[in-house]
């Protein structure tokens, strides 16, 4: 085996695990849900209500909390200003529905200290990414026989950037569930939860966001 293809095969590798990583966070997400995801917040409180206190306590009440019906939910839009919220999420009252609606409104308080980064932009890049490659590296199976591995290994470059970069977005994301979580505290709308439960609901509202690239694609619905 010469070091070219050892060098490509090992490009072709990174590639896999960086298309992979979505899926991860999706399994991870959905392995917390079915172990915490039924517990309900000890307060009562809605997760379009837990939104507007954390809104309220960081002094932006004119940004709204919306349902939203729309394919891709469960987002913060900045030129609106607003939450989009599921269903289940807006009216949810568990514990996981309180801390993806907080997390979210945590964006909002970024937004309002202009650190939120282009984050909705890069997040709807990352969903059609997700919807593209599958149809990408099928054309690369009628890619000539000679050049078929370079095409491989730039296609899992393009992989992995793109995977390093959410990675670095992500940041972004856990400022916000950190900032979403501190305002639910300072309201005391935790209390009666143990720790282990609140860091798995925030987990989760964490990993959404890394799962975009599958959670929101066609693949998903075709292997769900």
């Amino acid at each position: 085996m010469n070091p070219e293809f050892k060098l490509t095969l090992l490009f072709c590798l990174a590639g896999v695990c960086a298309l992979g990583l979505p899926w991860w966070a999706w399994r991870r997400v959905k392995s917390l849900e079915r172990k915490y995801g039924r517990i309900l917040l000890v307060r009562g409180v809605t997760g379009a209500q837990a939104a507007r206190i954390v809104l309220l306590r960081g002094e932006i009440p004119m940004v709204d909390v919306d349902e939203s019906t729309i394919a891709v939910t469960d987002f913060y839009s900045a030129h609106e200003p607003a939450i989009k919220l599921s269903s289940g999420v807006y009216s949810g009252k568990r514990l996981f529905d309180v801390a993806r609606a907080a997390r979210l409104a945590g964006h909002a308080l970024q937004h309002r200290d202009r650190k939120l980064g282009g984050l909705a932009s890069w997040d709807s890049f990352m969903i059609l990414w997700g919807n593209a490659w599958p149809i990408l590296m099928v054309m690369l199976l009628f890619t000539g026989e000679g050049r078929f591995m370079i095409a491989a290994a730039g296609f899992s470059v393009v992989a992995v950037f793109l995977a390093i970069c959410h990675l670095l977005k992500h940041t972004h994301v856990q400022d916000a569930a950190r900032r979403g979580r501190r305002e639910l505290d300072g309201a005391k709308l935790l209390d009666g939860h143990p720790e282990e439960e609140v860091e798995a609901a925030f987990l989760a509202a964490r990993l959404d966001h890394m799962a975009l690239p599958y959670s929101k694609t066609w693949l998903r619905l075709l292997f769900s």
